[in-house]
């Protein structure tokens, strides 16, 4: 797999290069079709923050840890990485078996944190900006992805109507779909 590792404010050295890449490598097990990771490394206040973004086998994965340690926040981000790995192909080898995940499904997951610190985030602007490619799937498939992605909404192109849909989580953790009205 092809780990690109960047750095936001912090040189990334070789040692920690071949670190990142090393840890990143190990999900392969998981996966074998995992074609690239994007492990982006910042430094914020006093604390470290390492994001990981991996793409293959028709879905994306992203974790995201802090610490005071570099080293130490790419284990934490690589381990819960791993664990949302196994929790999807436990749910994927149950799909297969004639269950699947409708829109009532009612998986779990810790909430994300936020990517501005919440004493410093103005209101009432935009502050990021960010464009991602829309793959077709089935509301299930997007709760599956999202669930993985460990977002608390997901747009997706429906596979069924061919619009683009917004799948989100309500505060009884089941979930609500936004379809466009022509």
């Amino acid at each position: 797999m092809k780990v690109q590792v960047r750095g936001k404010g912090v040189e990334v050295t070789e040692a920690l290069r071949d670190y990142a890449d090393r840890k990143v490598n190990k999900l392969t097990k998981h996966f074998a079709e995992l074609n690239s990771a994007t492990v982006t490394e910042t430094i914020q206040g006093k604390q470290h923050r390492v994001e990981v973004q991996l793409d293959g086998d028709g879905i994306t994965l992203r974790g995201e840890d802090r610490g005071d340690d570099l080293y130490a926040a790419v284990d934490r981000v690589v381990d819960k990485l791993e664990r949302q790995m196994q929790k999807y192909k436990s749910r994927h080898s149950h799909h297969r078996n004639g269950h699947h995940y409708g829109e009532n499904a009612t998986l779990r997951t810790a909430p994300v944190e936020p990517d501005v610190p919440e004493d410093e985030a103005p209101t009432g602007r935009i502050v990021r900006h960010k464009r991602f490619g829309i793959k077709p799937a089935s509301p299930g498939e997007a709760v599956a992805q999202m669930e993985l992605l460990d977002h608390d909404f997901f747009v997706f192109e429906n596979a069924q109507t061919g619009e683009v849909n917004v799948l989100y989580r309500r505060e009884d953790d089941n979930y609500g779909l936004l379809e466009p009205e022509r």
